[in-house]
């Protein structure tokens, strides 16, 4: 029974796993792409994060 527990929880936190979105993430969606630097409270350092947005109506998706 613990042995099914603790695989639940591997199961579910490398689901929660983040994924980084990449500028041909983008390019494939046909939608363009803005870069912020934003701060990286774990790792204390800044980092650039990639936001697609809608060509169409600039939406932040």
């Amino acid at each position: 029974m613990k042995l099914l527990i603790l695989l639940f929880y591997c199961l579910f936190f490398i689901s929660c796993a983040p994924r980084e979105t990449t500028i041909e993430d983008c390019k494939k969606q046909n939608k363009k792409y803005k870069i912020e630097n934003s701060f990286n409270f774990i790792k204390g350092e800044k980092v650039k994060k990639i936001i697609c947005i809608d060509k169409l109506n600039n939406k932040l998706k």
